[in-house]
């Protein structure tokens, strides 16, 4: 196999590789998840067979599990053999709980470990559009305050006429953030390539407004019954102002066949936690690290 670093020339390439309904629902496996952090985990890409295999070098030299329609234990053999030719161990990346009892039975001695910071949260999305219930009084008293001090407040999606405002609000927030962490520097610098390829991306985009200014955006995209949401930014100096966002997006774009909202990984930062907790997720979705024997 031949690796070729991923950029976002190769979104209409990969493309039919991504038009399954992703049944994990885990926002890896998305156009968003793969493409927005392409550059912070050192992504490649190969294409063998109709098989797409992806190659992270971040924080270490992992693969994602193979993707297409001919994926078999031939696939995973591709990318042992790749690695035995490197001197490096056989590494997967990004394995839901379902792949990995597959990659279980094919390989019994394999090693695999998961960490909670990793897990993406998975909410009914009726539960986010109604907050219903003694459980969500939290956040409809938020959502009420804001409404309360910006009566004239609206939501409005992302298009021509507001793309440069959302980015400058962005930027904004970025600027007024004293997190320096590369993490956080590539988040915001994909919020604003999102922006920027509305269309190439395939990305759904609303924008929060109060007293004629955006204090809110939010970034996403459905895949099969899943709403992905891969950013979520709101002006903190208005109160309510995040759960006032999350669920203007959800009731503006969860509709139809979508019955469930992944909000992503709190990379292990307590606060991220407690409040993606507080919306009481119907499950944790693992991801599993494997060494593959």
């Amino acid at each position: 196999m031949e690796f070729k670093r991923l950029t976002l020339d190769c979104v209409k390439t990969l493309e039919p590789f991504f038009l399954d309904d992703n049944p994990c629902r885990i926002c890896d496996y998305t156009p968003g998840g793969t493409f927005m952090w392409r550059d912070y985990h050192k992504t490649e890409y190969s294409v063998s067979d109709g098989v797409l295999y992806m190659k992270a070098a971040h924080p270490e030299i992992a693969f994602a599990p193979p993707r297409g329609a001919g994926v078999d234990s031939g696939a995973y053999e591709q990318i042992r053999k790749y690695c035995r030719s490197k001197g490096i161990p056989t590494k997967l990346c990004c394995v839901s709980k379902s792949t990995l009892d597959v990659i279980l039975d094919m390989y019994p001695a394999s090693r695999s470990w998961t960490d909670r910071a990793w897990s993406d949260y998975l909410y009914l999305s009726e539960d986010i559009i109604n907050l219903a219930g003694r459980r969500y009084s939290g956040q409809r008293n938020h959502i009420n305050r804001f409404m309360r001090e910006h009566p004239n407040w609206s939501f409005r999606e992302i298009g021509e006429d507001n793309i440069s405002a959302a980015m400058a609000f962005i930027g904004k927030l970025a600027l007024r953030n004293n997190d320096a962490s590369f993490s956080f520097i590539e988040a915001n610098r994909k919020a604003l390539e999102v922006l920027d390829n509305m269309e190439l991306y395939g990305q759904l985009g609303g924008a929060l407004y109060a007293d004629g200014v955006i204090v809110g955006v939010s970034l996403g995209e459905t895949q099969g019954d899943t709403l992905f949401i891969h950013v979520e930014k709101a002006d903190t100096d208005y109160q309510g102002s995040y759960p006032m966002l999350m669920n203007q997006f959800a009731r503006m774009f969860a509709s139809g066949a979508v019955k469930y909202i992944n909000r992503e990984e709190d990379d292990g930062i307590e606060g991220l936690r407690v409040s993606k907790l507080s919306y009481h997720p119907v499950e944790l979705l693992g991801k599993y690290m494997v060494e593959l024997r």
